[in-house]
């Protein structure tokens, strides 16, 4: 019986030969990465990502303190203008029933 094309034998050796140049790769880094040499690397590769996201951090931290700091101090001049006005200690709002309930839309 003939064959239009190669067999599925050659598919297969031609990938496992694909695969080879990658198993070397990753058996060749995993070796090194046990010696001093390529301890210090990983070392100083997980300080400099650590380092930089750290940085960015502290960063958005600091901009959250200056916007909290702020939101205190708007809040704290709204209650002294409400005590100045005579309308007493600002109390908590209570929300209203609603007169109706709501119905589903139609999709």
């Amino acid at each position: 019986m003939l064959q239009a094309g190669p067999g599925v034998d050659w598919y297969l050796i031609h990938f496992v030969n694909m695969l080879y140049p990658y198993a070397v790769a990753a058996v060749g880094i995993t070796l090194i990465s046990f010696t001093p040499l390529g301890r210090a690397a990983i070392s100083w590769l997980k300080g400099h990502i650590n380092r930089g996201r750290a940085a960015e951090l502290a960063g958005e931290l600091e901009q959250l303190r200056a916007e909290l700091a702020e939101v205190h101090e708007r809040l704290d001049f709204a209650e002294r203008q409400m005590v100045a006005q005579g309308q007493g200690e600002p109390r908590m709002i209570e929300p209203r029933a609603r007169k109706e309930p709501r119905t589903p839309t139609p999709a």
